[in-house]
C-alpha cells in the first residue's frame, strides 16, 4: 500500500503556505517600522539637544549674532560703522521698552527715588531688572544713562524719558542692558504725550581730553 504524502511537504521539503507568509510579512513590515521610529526619535532627540545647546551658549554670551557693534540699532538701511564708542555720531533707532533691562541707581541721598522711579518706568513697558544706590561721582548730574557697544539705542531709548541725561559709555556693561544713574538735579520723566520717539543721537557727557 502507497504511503500518503505530507501535502505541506514536496520531496520532504517544507511549503510555505499563505498563513505562514502572512505571518512573515507582518513580522518585516513590524521590524520596518520601529526602525523608522528609532530613526526619527533619534533625530528629534539630536535636534533638541543642538537647540539647547545652542540656546544655553546664547544666553551665556560664548555665541554672539551680529556683526559691527551698534550696527544693527543704527537707524538706516546700511550698518553703520561705530567710529567713536564713547560717543557715537550716529542716529539710533527708538526701541520697545521691555525688549532689553534696565537697572536704576540712586546716586542721592533722597529715600525712595530709584523705587519711584523705576515704578513709573513698568508703567510705560520697561524691564526694570535692580535698584540700587551708588555711582556717587554722578550725583550732581540730572541723571547718567550707561551702555555697552550693544546698547546704544536702548541707551536712547532710556534717556528720551528724562530731559537732560547724558550718555557714558561703559564697555563692561553685558548685552544691551542699560543702567540709569539718578542725580541731585533729576526732577521728573517726559510726559509720555511728549516723548520723542523718532530716530536720534546720544546727548553724551562731556568726555575728557
Amino acid at each position: 500500500m502507497r504511503k500518503q504524502e505530507d501535502r505541506g511537504t514536496w520531496h520532504g521539503a517544507h511549503i510555505v503556505n499563505e498563513q505562514e507568509l502572512s505571518f512573515v510579512s507582518d513580522a518585516q513590515a513590524k521590524r520596518r517600522a520601529r526602525k523608522r521610529q528609532n530613526i526619527i526619535f533619534s533625530t528629534m532627540a539630536v535636534v533638541v539637544l543642538l537647540a539647547f545647546l545652542t540656546a544655553t551658549l546664547v544666553f551665556t554670551g560664548i555665541l554672539k549674532f551680529g556683526d559691527t557693534a551698534g550696527a544693527s540699532q543704527a537707524s538706516g538701511k546700511a550698518p553703520t560703522k561705530i567710529k567713536n564708542a564713547q560717543c557715537p555720531e550716529v542716529n539710533f533707532s527708538y526701541q520697545d521698552p521691555g525688549s532689553f533691562k534696565v537697572r536704576i541707581m540712586n546716586t542721592t541721598d533722597i529715600a525712595g527715588l530709584a523705587g519711584n522711579t523705576a515704578e513709573s518706568l513698568e508703567k510705560r513697558g520697561f524691564n526694570i531688572v535692580e535698584t540700587t544706590s551708588g555711582m556717587g561721582e554722578y550725583s550732581d548730574q540730572v541723571a547718567t544713562v550707561f551702555a555697552g557697544p550693544k546698547g546704544y539705542a536702548q541707551a536712547l531709548t532710556v534717556q528720551r524719558q528724562v530731559p537732560g541725561s547724558v550718555f557714558v559709555y561703559d564697555e563692561k556693561a553685558y548685552g544691551t542692558q542699560v543702567s540709569l544713574a539718578l542725580g541731585t538735579q533729576f526732577d521728573y520723566l517726559v510726559k509720555e504725550r511728549k516723548l520723542d520717539t523718532k530716530p536720534g543721537k546720544l546727548n553724551c557727557a562731556p568726555q575728557e581730553k
